[in-house]
C-alpha cells in the first residue's frame, strides 16, 4: 500500500475515461488499498478479505458504467458497504489475530509491553476504544494529552511510535505531529461515530488520503484488541507461557512426523 501519485482519484478516473490506461492501474489500486482498509478495520484481515476481494472484483466489472466523476466514490463505497452488510455488517467487538502489519505477533500482547513504558497512553486507548466507557471517564484521561478526541489521536500515534521503534513492528505512518484533520480516527476505528451517516462520510473521505488509508489498515488489528480490552500484566505472562508450551508442542509433533517421512525416504533405499 504505497503510492507517491499526487493526482485526485477524480482526475485518475477522468484520465482513464480518456484512454490512460496507466492512470486506470493506480486507480484501481487505490480503490483496493481502501477497501482493504475499510474490510480489516471493520472485519479484521481474514474476516474482511471474502469482502474485500468480492468488492475488487465488482468495482473491476462496474466501473465501466460509471460516466460522471462525482458518482464514482459514492457507488464504489457502495459495493463494499452491500458486501459487509451481507456478512453481517458492523465491527468485530475483539479479537487478537496476528497479521503482517503486528510483525506476526499478537497484537495484545505487543499493546501489553507498550503499557509498560506509555502506561498513560494505552490506558487512554483502551477506555477509548472499549464499548462501554463513558465520555466523562474518557475526557478526563484525555485531557493530559490535548483533550478529546485530539489527546487520542496524539496517544495512538504515540503508541505506535514506541511500538515500532522498541518492538519492530513495520508501522509506516507515526507522525510526530498529528494532522489535526484526523482527530476524528479513533472514534472511526472504535466504532463510536455519531451516525451511520458520518461514518459513510469518514469512509469517503479516506480514498482521498491514501496515505490515511495505511494509517488504518496497519493498525487495524490493535484497534480490534483495543475494542475488547487488554489482559492485566499476570494475564498476559500467562497467556505467553501458554503460547509458548502449545509452539513447544506443535514443534515435537513436526519433529516426529519429520523423522517419520525420513525413516520412510530411507526404507525406499533399504537402509
Amino acid at each position: 500500500m504505497s503510492e507517491t501519485d499526487t493526482r485526485t482519484t477524480k482526475v485518475l478516473f477522468r484520465e482513464w475515461r480518456a484512454g490512460d490506461s496507466q492512470a486506470g492501474q493506480i486507480m484501481a489500486q487505490r480503490f483496493a488499498d481502501w477497501y482493504y482498509a475499510i474490510a480489516t478495520s471493520r472485519l479484521g484481515e481474514a474476516g474482511g478479505a471474502p469482502a474485500c476481494e468480492q468488492a475488487c472484483a465488482k468495482f473491476g466489472e462496474g466501473v465501466v458504467e460509471i460516466t460522471e466523476s462525482r458518482e464514482l466514490v459514492p457507488w464504489a463505497h457502495g459495493v463494499v458497504s452491500k458486501l459487509l452488510s451481507a456478512g453481517g455488517g458492523g465491527r468485530i467487538t475483539d479479537g487478537d489475530e496476528p497479521n503482517a502489519y503486528t510483525g506476526n505477533q499478537q497484537p495484545k500482547a505487543l499493546l501489553v509491553k507498550a503499557r509498560s513504558a506509555l502506561p498513560q497512553e494505552v490506558k487512554l486507548l483502551e477506555v477509548a476504544y472499549r464499548h462501554g466507557s463513558s465520555s466523562d471517564e474518557v475526557d478526563a484521561l484525555a485531557a493530559p494529552l490535548g483533550g478529546n478526541p485530539l489527546g487520542i489521536l496524539k496517544a495512538r500515534y504515540l503508541v505506535k511510535a514506541w511500538m515500532k521503534n522498541n518492538l519492530g513492528v513495520p508501522f509506516d505512518v507515526t507522525p510526530d505531529k498529528p494532522v489535526l484533520d484526523r482527530a476524528p480516527l479513533p472514534l472511526y476505528e472504535s466504532g463510536k461515530m455519531e451516525s451511520p451517516d458520518e461514518e459513510v462520510s469518514f469512509e469517503h473521505w479516506m480514498i482521498s488520503d491514501i496515505d490515511l488509508c495505511r494509517d488504518i489498515a496497519e493498525f487495524a488489528h490493535f484497534a480490534i484488541a483495543l475494542r475488547g480490552g487488554l489482559p492485566s500484566d499476570a494475564e498476559a505472562q500467562a497467556q505467553a507461557a501458554q503460547r509458548t508450551a502449545q509452539s513447544e508442542i506443535v514443534d515435537s509433533a513436526q519433529l516426529e512426523q519429520n523423522q517419520g517421512c525420513m525413516a520412510k525416504i530411507m526404507a525406499m533405499f533399504g537402509s
